[in-house]
């Protein structure tokens, strides 16, 4: 039935569609519930373009069949963004990943991994003002699709304050997207345009020193200013990495300077938070204001199995630690709902939450501006979905458990 779509596709450079490969493109780290698995969906093919005009190509073949089109790094991410919920073509971008350093910023294409551009920019004595923790394997265009937090931001804030543009591809074509238009591109999920390459600021590549506090929660709040990075593990967390036994604050700053046995330790481990997922735990996440920040961790305690928090210029990330079963679940779920409550929310919406984006209303006029079909990773974002439909009925329940 999709012989004529592979017959259009034949003339990009990598056309996928073995039944095994396609398998592995139906998911991300999200652990998707087994009752809920009946609606991800197998891809019709999975195509890894080379350059921009086989980008434009497989779009214009997406338009003349009304197939959708999602857009994939390495399917880092826990929210879903890049899971088919419809028969679709994957666009892998691993193929772009080319580096250009321009004095205080770096030309990336979409499908680099951020540790490979931190590495070539040392070169230059330039390093990445914020990266995801991580690093090792996630793509820039992912990170940037769901502007996310991580490491430096409570410095320099999300990977969205420090892109100044972006090249994309949609169905008019290539566009360059500067300024206001940014957030209709940036924590949108593929779902306005194709993420080519973008531009993102740079520091200059001064040491990093680290410390170690231990403090309770409400101490460290007033511990980490003027720090490049900070992250607070409670003792549950800490017992879970097999590090200690009480609460630690990591505070880090740039330039010179001794670090502590501990500070040099957890910093070294700052990119390994995916370790805890390959267990029978997961993690749920939340952005807090620092007004409630204290609050919110006394109330996300009650129900989590560990906490850690990222600091960020405006708000606090929390990372909640749960088990894989349905109590567990919805615990996870009542962990976003106390972070809505204190003026808060979701870390970020994809394929669980559209139904919480601020900016439903303002992102979905956009997008039907530049795909009227809903052909760009359709019901993410902002359109209620199966997914969401389903948790919006569990958040009815998630104070009785």
């Amino acid at each position: 039935m999709h012989d004529p779509i592979y017959t259009a596709l034949s003339g990009v450079s990598k056309l996928e569609t073995h039944p095994g490969i396609l398998s592995i493109y139906k998911y991300d780290f999200l652990a998707i519930p087994k009752r809920l698995l009946r609606f991800v969906k197998t891809p019709i093919c999975v195509v890894q373009p080379k350059n921009d005009e086989e980008v434009v190509k497989i779009l214009e073949i997406s338009e003349r069949f009304g197939i959708p089109v999602i857009t994939r790094g390495t399917g880092t991410s826990g929210y879903g963004g890049c899971v088919p919920l419809e028969r679709c073509i994957i666009v892998d971008m691993k193929n772009f990943n080319r580096v250009v350093i321009q004095d205080h910023t770096a030309v990336v294409e979409s499908g680099a991994i951020w540790l490979d551009v931190e590495s070539y920019a040392n070169k230059f004595g330039k390093a990445l003002r914020v990266y995801p923790t991580s690093a090792t394997v996630s793509t820039v265009g992912g990170w940037i699709a769901q502007n996310g937090y991580g490491i430096g931001s409570l410095k320099f804030g999300s990977i969205g304050e420090n892109v100044e543009w972006l090249e994309v591809a949609d169905y008019n074509g290539i566009k360059l997207i500067k300024g206001d238009k940014l957030k209709y591109y940036i924590g949108a999920f593929g779902t306005t345009g194709i993420i080519l390459r973008a531009c993102i600021r740079l520091r200059e590549a001064t040491p990093i020193r680290s410390s170690t506090f231990e403090c309770s929660f409400e101490e460290a709040l007033r511990k980490i200013d003027g720090a490049y990075h900070a992250n607070f593990k409670d003792r549950c967390h800490m017992k879970f990495e097999r590090l200690g036994d009480g609460d630690v604050l990591l505070v880090s700053y740039e330039g010179e300077g001794e670090s502590s046995e501990l500070g040099e330790i957890l910093w070294g481990r700052r990119l390994r938070p995916l370790k805890a997922l390959t267990t029978d735990k997961i993690y749920s996440e939340a952005v807090v204001p620092y007004e409630n920040a204290f609050e919110f961790y006394k109330k996300a305690k009650e129900i989590s199995l560990g906490l850690e928090a990222i600091f960020a210029s405006n708000c606090v990330i929390f990372l909640g630690l749960f088990g894989r079963n349905l109590k567990q679940y919805l615990k996870a779920l009542k962990f976003v709902k106390i972070a809505e409550n204190l003026g808060g929310g979701v870390y970020t919406t994809g394929m669980l939450f559209p139904h919480k984006n601020k900016a439903k209303r303002e992102l979905k006029e956009y997008k039907n501006s530049v795909d009227p079909e809903g052909l760009l990773n359709p019901n993410k974002a902002f359109q209620n979905n199966a997914f969401s439909k389903i948790m919006k009925i569990g958040e009815r329940f998630l104070w009785t458990v």
